[in-house]
C-alpha cells in the first residue's frame, strides 16, 4: 500500500520503482486498480474549494451551540448516526469515505488471494511428494538395477520426512543385488545419519553387509561420525574367514580412528 500512494503522489525512487514494477509483474498490484485509485485522488483534488462567506464565523458558532445542546440529550446509541451523517453530507465525506472502501478492499482482496494461493501451493507440493514417493517405490521393485538407481535418487529430500521412504531404502540397502545399488542407498541414508533412528538403522546394516565396498563404505561412515557402537558389529566381518585380508586391514585402519 506504501508503494501504491508513492506511486499515486509521484513520490517514488528508482528503487522503490524497481520493486513496484516487480509486484505488478508478478502480480500482486493490479495497475487498474491503481489507475483507479488515482483517478479518484485526482478528483478529490480538484474539487473546489467553498469559499466562507462573512457571516461564517457566527454561524458555525450558533450551529456548535446547538448541535452541543442536542448531542446533550442524545444517547450513546446514536453515536454512529451522527458520524454517518457528518460523512454523507457533505461531498468531501463522500469522498474520503468511498476511497476508504476501495482501500479496505484492496487489502483485504489481496490476504485472501494471498492465502488460497498459499492454500493451493501446499496442496500441490504435498500432492507432488505423493507422486514422487509412489514412482520411486515402484523404481525400487524394477529387475533393471539402472531404474533401482534412480528410484534411490528419487528418495533424496523425503527420507527424513516419510518413515515409508525410509523403510524401502533400508531395505535395498541391506538386501538389493547390486553393488552400487546399495552404496547409493547409503549414500543417501548417510546425509540423514544424525537422525537417531536412521543412525541405528545403518549401525544395525553392517552385519548384513557381504559386499567388501559396502562393508569398507560403511567403516569409513563409522569414522566421520565417530560411531564407537560400530566398532562391535565390524567384529563379525573381521573374524569371519572369508572376508579378504586386505579388506580387514583397510576396516581395521578406519575403526582405529575412531576415538
Amino acid at each position: 500500500m506504501s508503494l501504491i500512494t508513492e506511486y499515486i503522489d509521484g513520490t517514488l525512487s528508482d528503487a522503490r520503482k524497481q520493486e513496484f514494477d516487480s509486484y505488478v509483474k508478478e502480480g500482486f498490484i493490479n495497475m487498474d486498480e491503481v489507475r483507479s485509485m488515482t483517478l479518484l485522488q485526482e478528483k478529490m483534488q480538484g474539487s473546489e474549494e467553498p469559499i466562507p462567506s462573512e457571516d461564517l464565523s457566527s454561524i458555525f458558532y450558533a450551529q456548535l451551540a446547538k448541535e452541543q445542546e442536542r448531542l446533550e440529550h442524545r444517547s450513546s446509541s446514536n453515536f454512529m448516526s451522527h458520524i454517518s451523517e457528518l460523512i454523507f453530507t457533505t461531498g468531501r465525506g463522500r469522498l474520503a469515505f468511498g476511497f476508504g472502501v476501495l482501500v479496505i478492499g484492496l487489502v483485504i482482496g489481496k490476504l485472501f488471494t494471498s492465502s488460497v494461493y498459499n492454500s493451493q501451493l501446499e496442496n500441490l507440493s504435498n500432492q507432488m511428494t505423493d507422486m514422487k514417493e509412489v514412482m520411486m517405490m515402484s523404481m525400487l521393485d524394477e529387475e533393471s538395477v539402472t531404474s533401482r538407481l534412480k528410484g534411490v535418487q528419487m528418495s533424496n529430500g523425503i527420507v527424513s520426512e516419510n518413515r515409508k521412504v525410509t523403510d524401502a531404502l533400508f531395505i535395498t540397502l541391506n538386501s538389493d543385488e547390486s553393488t552400487n545399488v546399495r552404496l547409493a542407498a547409503l549414500a543417501t541414508l548417510a546425509e540423514y545419519a544424525q537422525d537417531p533412528m536412521i543412525r541405528e538403522g545403518i549401525i544395525k546394516s553392517i552385519t548384513q553387509q557381504r559386499s567388501p565396498l559396502v562393508q569398507v563404505a560403511l567403516a569409513e561412515l563409522m569414522v566421520d561420525l565417530q560411531e564407537s557402537q560400530a566398532k562391535e558389529e565390524f567384529e563379525s566381518i573381521l573374524n569371519a574367514e572369508n572376508t579378504p585380508d586386505d579388506v580387514k586391514t583397510v576396516l581395521r585402519e578406519n575403526l582405529d580412528k575412531i576415538m
